[in-house]
């Protein structure tokens, strides 16, 4: 009787395991809006993107000459695509209950803006950029990534050049080869990544400067 007892158990705990496994993977946001032509790839596949649209991790974002795409997360943070912008949801993960938000988002081309929620309570709320020379990180403000890849050509910057400008509160920038050398970035000022090196010291970006960087995004 213990023997049938046990073996019920077992049965029972990987019923609910796989019903855990196969189940429909939740979105980690929505396409709230989109201009010109945005498409998405997932498991492989690329397809046109259109507004009300899930968006999950590993989800693949790229947004067309003259396009633009904006996502609203779980969380509510929010991110907008400039044109020409190739990006990954690496990870998101948002959990009230046990008060974690971590998202991460690699930037293979291009600029983005990111409005990130600040939320109250919360003992883990991390939010990440990532390019091949930096990241970028935040928990409750609003700063735009840039990052062309195109310099890496340029022996100096052959990993490409990095750009993260702060609208509000903080942020903190580090090359991906210096983790130990990070910039910390307040309200309107700007650095960069060059390639393996480590972050420019911040300074207030000039308004030509802010112009050209919210072009697309503001």
């Amino acid at each position: 009787m213990l023997r049938k007892s046990i073996f019920l158990l077992i049965a029972a705990i990987l019923l609910i395991a796989a019903t855990q496994l196969w189940a429909e993977p939740k979105p980690s946001g929505r396409v709230e809006a989109l201009r010109g032509t945005v498409s998405f790839e997932r498991a492989g596949k690329l397809e046109d993107l259109k507004a009300g649209d899930p968006v999950f991790i590993k989800d693949r974002i790229i947004t067309g000459a003259e396009s633009a795409a904006e996502i609203v997360f779980v969380d509510q943070s929010r991110m907008k695509l400039a044109a020409n912008t190739d990006l990954e949801i690496t990870g998101y993960l948002y959990d009230p209950a046990g008060k974690i938000r971590q998202g991460l988002i690699s930037l293979t081309s291009g600029k983005a803006r990111f409005a990130v929620e600040d939320l109250h309570g919360f003992n883990d709320r991390r939010f990440r950029v990532q390019t091949r020379t930096a990241v970028v990180g935040s928990r409750d403000t609003d700063f735009i990534v840039a990052y062309d890849q195109e310099l890496a050509r340029d022996e100096v910057c052959r990993d490409g050049l990095t750009a993260a400008l702060c609208l509000e509160n903080s942020i903190i920038v580090t090359g991906l080869e210096f983790p130990d050398k990070p910039a910390l970035l307040s309200a309107n000022m700007i650095s960069r990544v060059c390639g393996p090196d480590f972050p420019t010291p911040p300074r207030f970006a000039t308004a030509a400067e802010l112009a050209r960087i919210l072009a697309g995004v503001d």
